[in-house]
């Protein structure tokens, strides 16, 4: 029996992606208490802080960002996306 092909819009793609991130940033923040799963909460923080300001006397243009990244919420994103296929 031939398996359908059923195209979803992107936005769902890009809903349940941040759905698991936040999920293993839930997860992350519960797990710190415990020791032997310390190793999900520990994050990576990648980007420019403090924010780069351009001042051209008329407008004032500040850019800046951050990503965190933890394992949980790696792990999350991973079986959003694997639960997100299987629909």
């Amino acid at each position: 029996m031939a398996r359908r092909i059923v195209r979803h819009p992107w936005w769902v793609l890009l809903m349940v992606v941040l759905f698991g991130g936040l999920l293993g940033s839930v997860i992350a923040e519960a797990v710190v208490g415990y020791p032997f799963l310390g190793f999900l909460a520990r994050e990576v923080r990648a980007g420019v802080d403090p924010p780069i300001t351009l001042d051209m006397r008329i407008i004032s243009l500040t850019l800046g960002g951050i990503i965190r990244l933890n394992l949980a919420m790696v792990l999350g994103v991973i079986i959003a996306v694997w639960i997100y296929r299987l629909l």
